[in-house]
């Protein structure tokens, strides 16, 4: 039986986490980061953290565990990446050694499909299961120079953001306080007002913005005009990829293409700094998009990129006769618990 170790909060620690998670897997997510890991601790998931041998080297995973109902305990690998075919063996092969009371592991793979990293998932027994994280996105390319990565931009991003700056829109990076923070929250209502869609609670973001500002790894930007505030941004960084993570608007006078002048100055920040890759997160399924709820944003972010992105699958390894129950059970106890706490299971 493998024990793997709980994740510490040690800044040395952290640090020496990151790095390896870095070294290891190719465009590293922030879920396997250590601040990510602090942004669980008071929730109902523990962070562990093992090293798995891969062709004789180290693999660094970290899960989230949690007990789930009438079944046990489920070991959640969130965004892992960097992922091959002979990763696949090696995560299959220790997870079969993980403690009895686990009845499955789950993987969601940082990375765009691949049929070939399907089958390998598929033939050592993992099975398709429901994602909590978004499986279509856009990734913007934010190698070369500027000129260059504004040259990859569709015509209408590039026209939008220099209409933005004609009319007076200004971007800022905002320092983290009560006051920005109050007002974040109130841009993000203003949108669950206007769409009716569902959003984590007030504490889950501050959770995230408090633990990110304080590791250096995420920031606000705000978008003004005369004065006034309409919009606002959370980003995070790790490694050398960023994330359009939260965002909250006023209802937007579209001539204004304050979004546009927005991301446009994010990605000029991160590209001074080094970034390389921008995720500007959940899009529509690009088969289907004309008939989404959120078509307004598959054509605002696909803007940004040639093409978007389509994530693997979300895989579950089986572990005991328990993951059944799961199974048939798990839809509906998810639900109900998010109907009970307003917050998500994962």
């Amino acid at each position: 039986m493998t024990v793997i170790e709980p994740a510490e909060a040690r800044t040395q620690d952290a640090e020496a986490w990151d790095a390896e998670v870095l070294a290891a897997q190719a465009r590293a997510h922030y879920m396997q980061s250590s601040a990510w890991a602090r942004t669980r601790e008071g929730s109902p998931w523990t962070a562990l953290r093992d090293r798995i041998p891969v062709d004789g080297t180290p693999y660094p995973v970290q899960y989230f565990a949690r007990k789930a109902p009438l079944a046990g305990t489920i070991y959640h690998a969130a965004r892992i990446a960097g992922v091959t075919p002979a990763h696949v063996a090696a995560l299959t092969e220790r997870a079969r050694s993980y403690p009895k009371g686990v009845f499955a592991v789950k993987a969601e793979v940082f990375q765009p499909y691949d049929q070939t990293l399907v089958d390998a998932f598929e033939a050592a027994g993992w099975v398709r299961s429901v994602s909590s994280q978004y499986e279509h996105a856009v990734m913007v390319d934010l190698s070369g120079s500027l000129d260059e990565v504004a040259a990859r931009f569709k015509k209408r991003a590039r026209n939008s953001y220099r209409s933005a700056a004609k009319q007076g829109v200004t971007i800022d990076e905002v320092p983290m306080t009560p006051e920005s923070t109050a007002r974040m929250h109130e841009l993000i209502d203003q949108v669950r007002e206007r769409t009716g869609g569902y959003f984590r609670p007030h504490a889950y973001f501050e959770r995230i913005w408090d633990v990110y500002d304080a590791e250096g790894q995420g920031r606000f930007f705000s978008a003004t005009h005369d004065g006034d505030v309409i919009a606002g941004a959370f980003v995070i960084r790790f490694g050398d990829t960023a994330w359009y993570k939260d965002a909250g608007s006023q209802r937007e006078n579209p001539k204004l293409f304050a979004p546009y002048a927005m991301q446009w100055a994010i990605m000029q920040r991160l590209h001074e700094e080094g970034v390389t890759g921008y995720e500007l997160a959940n899009i529509p399924d690009p088969a289907s998009w004309e008939d989404s709820d959120i078509r307004g944003l598959y054509v605002f972010k696909t803007a940004w990129a040639p093409e978007p992105v389509r994530y693997m699958p979300s895989f579950e390894l089986p572990l005991t006769g328990r993951y059944a129950l799961w199974q048939r059970a798990g839809r509906y106890l998810r639900a109900l618990y998010t109907r009970r706490t307003k917050d998500a299971w994962y």
